[in-house]
């Protein structure tokens, strides 16, 4: 059983994590290191950490849903190739050796985080008048990687998703972000759902985490809709990368 202290100081970094992964994604990229930091093993910090992260979801969507542009023909494609990818993934994390997968969450982590920071100079092209069969194929195979991504290791799927709708599609990163939720909401649903199937979520942890990550996610939604988050990246991006080295290197 986790002390007393650890378990708070967990509650509370999920908390934080949850008002800032609404804000800025990266949520499970602060809480997966510090989970296995705190002794807890890795498949069970991954599929704890993924099933609290649907907390977050809910949390961001009573708030978004009432005010977001979400249009089926940007995320449709990239959703059902993501369920799909991510039903792969999740089904696989238990055949990844414990050190090899601690080393590939650190190694992503680094990737992902550098790929935040460069987020500020992705600039949205045009949108696209016209979608094509090409951008739903690009769509999906983007759905099936990122999905698995995911399903397996899961920090910074939404800034990736966030990023390809941009690409993609031209959107704006804000109508990207509102678009993002409904590729990542499912797909974190069919991960959590392999999960529960394979009974390797620790709910004694994953049901507080999943409470305060609600109340974070609600929080972190009404606190998006006032401030922009780039000064928050700069505090976190430096904490993360450092975080990822400490798991490959510890």
């Amino acid at each position: 059983a986790m002390e007393m202290l650890s378990f708070v100081l967990l509650l509370a970094v999920s908390f934080l994590s949850a008002i800032m992964g609404t804000m800025i994604g990266m949520a499970m990229l602060v809480l997966l290191p510090v989970m296995i930091f705190l002794g807890i093993p890795v498949h069970t910090a991954v599929a704890t950490g993924r099933f609290s992260m649907v907390g977050v979801n809910l949390g961001n969507i009573t708030k978004f849903s009432k005010n977001e542009k979400l249009k089926p023909r940007y995320f449709m494609a990239f959703a059902i190739a993501g369920v799909i990818g991510s039903l792969i993934g999740a089904s696989f994390l238990t055949s990844f050796n414990e050190k090899v997968l601690k080393a590939a969450i650190g190694i992503f982590m680094i990737i992902v985080s550098v790929l935040v920071l460069l987020e500020d100079f992705v600039k949205p092209r045009k949108l696209h008048e016209k979608i094509t069969l090409k951008h739903h194929a690009l769509s999906a195979l983007s759905g099936i990687f990122i999905g698995s991504y995911i399903g397996v290791l899961g920090g910074g799927g939404a800034t990736l998703v966030i990023l390809l709708l941009v690409m993609i599609y031209g959107l704006s990163f804000h109508d990207a972000v509102a678009n993002q939720k409904a590729v990542t909401l499912p797909v974190s649903i069919i991960a959590t759902l392999v999960f529960v199937y394979q009974g390797i979520i620790d709910y004694r942890l994953g049901i507080p985490l999943f409470i305060v990550n609600v109340l974070g996610g609600w929080i972190g939604a009404h606190l998006i809709l006032k401030f922009s988050g780039a000064w928050l990246k700069r505090i976190i991006v430096p904490i993360s990368i450092v975080l990822g080295a400490g798991l490959i290197f510890l």
